[in-house]
């Protein structure tokens, strides 16, 4: 057998209520050398939901939404799973971003994304969760 046959598709749930910048993140993740299959959420608390029902390996989640915010949601995956990467994308609000720390964000990417950092900041998250090790700005 080869040693990559038995390895699962890594799902990265994708969270944001600007439907064309999921469609750029979607269309981003697909060019990365490992095969992802990309989930797209609209807002905080359809994103709770999709990880309580698809248990993603990696989520980035955009801070500013209508309905639940990214920082609730984000607190409330972490009552779901704590060791879960979530990579808080935000537009450069520094409240958000210190405060997505606290709550054990994995690291964030400020709007707009420079596309060059998704793949090494993806490449991290999934390294992360696939070794359960300690992420900057997260918990162990």
């Amino acid at each position: 057998m080869q040693p990559n046959a038995s390895r699962r598709v890594r799902r990265v749930l994708v969270v944001d209520d600007e439907l064309e910048f999921a469609i750029l993140m979607n269309d981003v993740l697909a060019t990365l050398p490992e095969p992802l299959n990309v989930e797209i959420a609209g807002n905080g608390r359809d994103a709770v939901e999709a990880v309580r029902r698809a248990a993603p390996d990696l989520v980035m989640l955009d801070a500013n939404m209508p309905v639940m915010n990214g920082l609730d949601a984000l607190r409330h995956i972490r009552e779901l799973d704590p060791k879960l990467p979530v990579v808080l994308v935000t537009a450069t609000d520094c409240h958000s971003i210190a405060e997505g720390l606290l709550v054990g964000v994995f690291g964030y990417l400020p709007k707009p994304i420079d596309l060059r950092y998704v793949a090494h900041l993806v490449d991290l998250a999934l390294s992360s969760r696939a070794g359960d090790t300690t992420a900057p700005g997260g918990r162990r």
